[in-house]
């Protein structure tokens, strides 16, 4: 399955379950919108799952910074000072 894509047109439930293709993709948006959200000290920024752009909300620095870069990893405030 693409991430960028929704699923193909298969129904969404069969037999009041969630079919396996739409639920990996309900998972993968679960995990998009909650790393948006996360936030915590400098120490505790995620080191998996990352991708140019995530955003934490850095509580030791009072403001969101985004990775800029993955390999190696390079967190960055809006005006692109590296934090």
């Amino acid at each position: 399955m693409n991430p960028l894509f929704t699923p193909d047109s298969s129904p969404i439930a069969g037999s009041e379950k969630v079919t396996g293709w739409w639920l990996e993709w309900f998972s993968r948006v679960n995990a998009f919108v909650n790393a948006g959200r996360q936030s915590g000290a400098t120490a505790n920024r995620p080191a998996k799952a990352l991708w140019i752009g995530r955003r934490y909300y850095d509580a030791t620095l009072g403001k969101p910074v985004f990775v800029s870069n993955v390999n190696p990893t390079v967190w960055v405030d809006s005006s692109g000072t590296v934090s």
